[in-house]
């Protein structure tokens, strides 16, 4: 196995990935894969993309602009730009002489898994779509969310919104806090999701900007859904408190070529230990059955 560190442009700025080669012959099939809402690469994408790799399929593992090691405005979310980054690693990957242009995968988890729905819909020819505790419904979410701890976050919002009009750098928010934290996800669970999701060695922000809060309730993957022509695996843990469960199995149920798989876990639990073990188990049948002859 080959990891090498590459850059691609994206609305005339870097981002940076790695770029995972299995042993063999080239062209390799690949599966492109990034983190949700503003995470990292480092944040256990690569234990996932060393056990593709590892059953003989190429993987390019990217962090979007504002993100880990890509230029950008650092914490700035806009949904345009993050599927603008997934539409500039499909056309890397198309390009690049070792990879197999004809058997390009997507695999996202949570906002991802969201985007590479979206991007399945907009993009012709891609081989399969991995999607892991997806955020596939903004307004499920915004139903379920509690108001008396999101409505103190809408000032910040509205005002990183206007500065976003004046070009002013965003004003920041953290993404995951304390309960009574200003946080888009505050949670008594907060030390236990943490662990689970940043490794001791890496250094997280958990910071983006608040104008995403303006953003998400009105993002629907689900409605792409019905045009994804390619096989679609959703990940889903039944007891997921951040991303609704109900709206993954609805646009699976809503996708020509869906698939369901349930684990019994909640959102965070995808990333290390059983779960994580068992997941990417069934992506790697999945993503062998459709990429590899």
């Amino acid at each position: 196995m080959q990891r090498i560190d590459i850059t691609f442009v994206s609305q005339g700025e870097r981002c940076g990935a790695w770029l995972y080669l299995p042993a063999g012959s080239a062209p390799f099939p690949c599966v492109i894969l990034a983190h949700g809402l503003g995470a990292t690469r480092e944040m256990r994408l690569d234990a996932y993309a060393t056990h593709f790799v590892e059953a003989g399929l190429a993987a390019l593992v990217f962090d979007y602009r504002g993100f880990g090691a890509s230029e950008g405005v650092p914490g700035l979310v806009e949904i345009s730009g993050l599927l603008a980054d997934w539409a500039a690693a499909i056309a890397y990957a198309r390009a690049h002489d070792k990879l197999d242009a004809r058997r390009i995968a997507l695999w996202g988890t949570s906002l991802s898994g969201g985007h590479v729905i979206v991007t399945a819909a907009r993009t012709a020819g891609l081989a399969a779509v991995v999607s892991t505790n997806p955020f596939t419904d903004g307004l499920t979410n915004l139903a379920a969310a509690k108001p008396l701890e999101t409505l103190p976050l809408l000032g910040m919002a509205i005002k990183d919104w206007g500065k976003g009009w004046l070009k002013q750098p965003p004003e920041l928010m953290k993404i995951m806090g304390q309960p009574g934290e200003r946080a888009l996800f505050a949670s008594s669970s907060f030390a236990k999701n943490y662990q689970l999701l940043v490794p001791e060695s890496v250094p997280w922000a958990n910071r983006i900007s608040a104008r995403a809060l303006l953003q998400l309730p009105f993002y629907r993957p689900i409605t792409y859904a019905p045009r994804v022509q390619c096989p679609l695996l959703l990940c889903v843990g039944d007891h997921d408190s951040w991303d609704s469960p109900l709206a993954a199995l609805k646009t699976a149920q809503a996708a020509p070529y869906g698939e369901v798989r349930h684990y019994d876990c909640d959102h965070y639990d995808f990333y290390v230990g059983p779960i994580f073990e068992q997941a990417v188990a069934d992506q790697t049948s999945f993503l062998v059955k459709n990429l590899l002859p």
